[in-house]
């Protein structure tokens, strides 16, 4: 009996040993696997935040351009309603006097009407409204002398008062500005 008990203590512990190691293997390989997968999940994680930070950049970005947008369409907004105040307002339109004839002065800017008493049906149509002359001249008379004689009020034209010509105001304004004045 002491054989059977002797035999059995060896069985005991030659299993206990083999389980043991068998323990050991699982245990190594269980560590292995978890320290792999804690990797995994740490690249994951930094991954997770790098895309977080470009997610963050781009939400801060895509408000910029909202904003830049929003900007843009209330200058849309703004120049469109100067083109439509330009586009309703009358047509301003100029009559160059002596083209060819070059003299020293300023710009003068005057007008010149069709008297309402004049006969002739013809030139009322082709004179609804008065034209606005830019004439070469020294002095406001010297330019309403030279307007005078090319439209007399014998023939029924009327001459208003020469001014400064507003076109070249700020070509002059920054000319004196520079020095060069």
């Amino acid at each position: 009996m002491t054989a059977l008990f002797l035999y059995a203590a060896v069985l005991f512990m030659v299993g206990s040993v083999l389980v043991n190691r068998i323990g050991q293997r699982r245990m190594a390989v269980a560590r292995k696997s978890l320290t792999e997968e804690e990797t995994a999940l740490l690249s994951l994680e930094r991954e997770i935040i790098d895309h977080g930070q470009k997610l963050n950049q781009v939400k801060e970005r895509e408000t910029a351009l909202d904003d830049e947008l929003h900007g843009a369409r209330l200058a849309v907004e703004h120049l469109t309603e100067k083109f439509d105040e330009a586009r309703a307002a009358p047509v301003e339109r100029y009559h160059i006097f002596d083209r060819l004839d070059a003299r020293p002065g300023g710009i003068w800017s005057l007008e010149v009407r069709r008297a309402d008493d004049a006969g002739n049906a013809r030139m009322m149509a082709a004179w609804p409204i008065p034209r606005t002359y830019l004439i070469v001249a020294s002095t406001p008379r010297e330019a309403v002398d030279r307007a005078l004689q090319r439209f007399p009020r014998n023939q029924g034209f009327e001459i208003g008062n020469a001014v400064p010509c507003h076109l070249f105001k700020a070509k002059r304004a920054s000319a004196t500005e520079d020095g060069n004045g």
